[in-house]
């Protein structure tokens, strides 16, 4: 642990400083003047429970002087992606987000990749890599761009041209006319920019009806169809902004909306440890993603945070968020419950106060076999699933449902003690009085300040660990809240179980199939989530990962008999 001693030598100069333990850092900032804020970590270290652990956990403390704070918060920025520390928030939300990237190459085709250092034209960000990928598929289908990756020289093409997913240019099925004429339709669907590309479309169509090509009528067809539609949906919305980021804050709740082509595409609500964390977040989601036309926020920015998204890319600030866009916003955050009302419903049923933080757990089986359990976090009236965290019971086999929730928790409680994790006002537990029980137990041995309650499937009725039972069907406010959380963590243990039922019969088929030696499938299992994933994956991307097409042809043929 830090001594006082050794935080006050620090200089009464701007730099960046860094809380190690051993040779690695656990914490980076920056600060106008070094000497105070390295005091002020110490001061808030008696109330604030990161703040603690980031000085308890911490063996020295050294730090580099800038000549600026501009240079200070570069350099900062800079210091945590490559450290990636512990108690920073900035590594949590700038691990980048997938995009789409659009090759720079003669045949362009389309990448689901992550950050901004590629060549090529790049669209996004995506909340989730599922909804890049469908995107992904949908141009293929629509305008053919090539699949294969790199692309090859071939005298027949694959099995994608069959499909209808690819226009054959390694076969010379295509010209570099008509291909980039289906590069530029692509884009035109990305970026909503669709009036200059329709006009082409309709020409190049006119121009394949006369040379009686109705296959490739066809597809400009779908192409046009595609295009009108998003045209009609933009003309709809009546969005202002055409491309726009729209970061509102409601106190630690922020809330992330992706405007493209004039519609509202994407949503996601983050919670913050603290308020003062929202420049924080604003630099690690723009580190590794694209800065779009426009950035509306409802929050100050300081001078050294617009110096530094000025040096990422051009973008306009804006905070004038019109009242329709702002009922949208709100309407979109509307699952968040009024803090008033929620507070004044755990007072008056519960006679406790409003809980910030709520963790849930379940456990998840299959015929006592691969038992999992779950942890959710409820914060702030949302659920934080950048919070959520997953076990494998490693204690025991067989069906033991309090053994392996006393196992769940006790790994939890650890973590909560030594300050790993935030320590929550409340534990959810699904079950009746016997999970109940354990859980006090759990948290008595771990000595953790900790309300404790648990939610009875059917009957949903929750109990509190004095006994007392309150009906939640007729609190519906409250039945809200617990509900969800109950359910979420149900979900997540059985998702998770599912997915380890899924990895076992990926492993099963490989150990059958002969040919296929360990390394090869490690290398499957570190890929592929599923027999399925394994099954689907395309050539090109099992010869990046080096795995020959011809195992996955090998497991086809297993199971087919």
């Amino acid at each position: 642990m830090l001594s006082l001693e050794e935080l006050q030598k620090a200089p009464e100069k701007p730099g960046v400083y860094l809380f190690k333990r051993g040779n690695r850092p656990i914490y980076i900032g920056k600060a106008k003047n070094l000497r105070d804020r390295l005091l002020q970590h110490y001061k808030l270290a008696e109330k604030d429970s990161k703040e603690k652990a980031i000085i308890e956990n911490s063996t020295s403390v050294e730090w580099v002087i800038t000549r600026n704070t501009f240079e200070a918060l570069t350099l900062e920025v800079d210091l945590i992606q490559l450290h990636k520390p512990r108690y920073n928030v900035l590594h949590k939300y700038g691990g980048g987000y997938p995009l789409l990237l659009l090759t720079d190459e003669p045949y362009p085709t389309v990448r689901v990749v992550r950050g901004t250092e590629h060549r090529g034209q790049l669209f996004g960000p995506f909340f989730s890599t599922s909804k890049a990928k469908k995107v992904k598929r949908l141009i293929h289908k629509l305008f053919k761009l090539r699949t294969c990756d790199p692309m090859p020289e071939r005298k027949e093409p694959c099995m994608d041209y069959h499909l209808g997913l690819c226009s054959g240019p390694c076969c010379g099925l295509i010209d570099k006319e008509s291909y980039r004429l289906s590069v530029k339709s692509a884009i035109a669907l990305l970026s909503g920019e669709v009036s200059e590309v329709l006009e082409k479309l309709y020409q190049k169509i006119e121009e394949e009806m006369q040379r009686l090509n109705f296959e490739r009528c066809a597809m400009l067809r779908d192409q046009i169809q595609a295009l009108e539609n998003l045209s009609k949906g933009q003309r709809v919305s009546g969005l202002e902004y055409g491309n726009a980021d729209i970061l509102y804050a409601m106190g630690r709740v922020l809330g992330v909306f992706l405007i493209r082509s004039g519609r509202l595409v994407d949503k996601q609500v983050f919670v913050l440890e603290r308020e003062e964390d929202l420049e924080e977040f604003l630099l690690g989601f723009y580190y590794t993603n694209p800065l779009p036309q426009n950035l509306l926020v409802n929050f100050e920015l300081s001078e050294e945070t617009l110096w530094w998204l000025s040096q990422r890319g051009n973008f306009e600030l804006r905070r004038d968020i019109s009242p329709e866009l702002e009922e949208l916003i709100r309407e979109n955050l509307g699952h968040h419950l009024d803090p008033v009302v929620l507070r004044e419903e755990f007072h008056r049923v519960l006679r406790i106060p409003m809980p910030e933080r709520i963790e849930g757990f379940d456990i998840s089986h299959f015929y006592g076999e691969y038992t999992v359990g779950s942890c959710v976090v409820w914060e702030m009236g949302s659920m934080n699933k950048r919070a959520y965290r997953r076990y494998r019971i490693k204690s025991f086999e067989g069906i033991d449902d309090y053994r392996a929730l006393e196992e769940v928790l006790s790994r939890r409680a650890r973590r909560l003690k030594e300050g790993e994790e935030k320590m929550p006002d409340l534990w959810l537990i699904d079950g009746g009085y016997g999970q109940l029980n354990v859980a006090i137990r759990v948290r008595d041995k771990f000595s953790l300040p900790i309300k404790v309650y648990a939610l009875a499937k059917e009957e949903e009725i929750l109990i509190s660990e004095e006994r007392r039972e309150v009906r939640l069907t007729q609190h519906p406010i409250l039945y809200r809240v617990f509900g969800l959380i109950r359910d979420e963590a149900h979900r997540f243990a059985l998702t998770y179980n599912r997915n380890l039922r899924l990895k076992e019969g990926l492993k099963d088929t490989l150990d059958k199939v002969k040919g296929i030696g360990e390394v090869k499938k490690r290398l499957i299992y570190r890929n592929f989530e599923n027999l399925y994933e394994f099954l689907k994956a395309d050539e090109g991307t099992l010869r990046r990962l080096g795995i020959s097409p011809t195992l996955k042809q090998e497991v086809e043929r297993y199971l087919k008999g």
